[in-house]
């Protein structure tokens, strides 16, 4: 019996085109690169960002000497980066919180520190939001406050060690099918999401089938 589920962010709850954010990426610092192609030291930047391992600043200034032309200004950087984040469908909210009704529902993203700013900031503007963490969830869990991300062991490790919560009575859902074999592989149920559909249309045939 599920009595807790586990959101991934983006691509499950937030809409997101990481695509968009690589193709600005390219324009800006005048390299070509995609989701599935990125530079092996761009990817190591961009991962310890998402850990908190470096900040915001070191970040942009990593990707500021990627340049092949004119060092872009920051705020381009910030444009580009934040490209993929789609905003909302604001249906979701009413969703959550009637999950929240029948079960205990957390939040587990891979993200960064302006990512996170983005959406606290959409949220205010577009929505009249502004207790996101505690409206909707029990807990967020965001990596770049953890120092961790999926699908590292330790992560799904630690949340259930924080939360008291049953791992067996779990059911994460991720858009990465890597994240979701290691969540099934620390003893939760869990399920792929594709970002195409609606999760507020897949979630009941997503209990039905565990």
């Amino acid at each position: 019996m599920i009595k807790n589920i586990i959101f991934d962010f983006g691509g499950v709850l937030l809409n997101l085109d990481p695509e968009l954010t690589f193709s600005e990426l390219s324009d800006v610092l005048g390299i070509q690169m995609t989701e599935e192609k990125i530079p092996a030291h761009i990817f190591k930047v961009i991962l310890g960002y998402e850990k908190g391992e470096i900040n915001t600043e070191t970040f942009l200034w990593h990707l500021q000497k990627e340049a092949t032309t004119l060092t872009p200004h920051p705020d381009k950087l910030i444009k580009a980066w934040n490209a993929m984040l789609l905003g909302w469908n604001p249906d979701r909210f009413d969703f959550l919180i009637e999950l929240r009704k029948k079960y205990k529902v957390f939040l587990l993203s891979n993200t960064n520190e302006l990512h996170i700013e983005w959406v606290m900031r959409d949220l205010k503007k577009n929505h009249e939001i502004t207790n996101f963490s505690t409206q909707f969830f029990e807990r967020t869990f965001y990596s770049h406050n953890m120092k961790m991300r999926k699908p590292e062991e330790v992560i799904y490790n630690t949340i259930i060690e924080e939360t008291g919560i049953n791992a067996s009575e779990t059911l994460f859902i991720d858009d990465n099918i890597s994240n979701v074999s290691a969540a099934i592989s620390a003893g939760w149920k869990a399920i792929y999401h594709d970002p195409k559909t609606e999760i507020i249309d897949q979630l009941p045939k997503y209990l039905k089938s565990i």
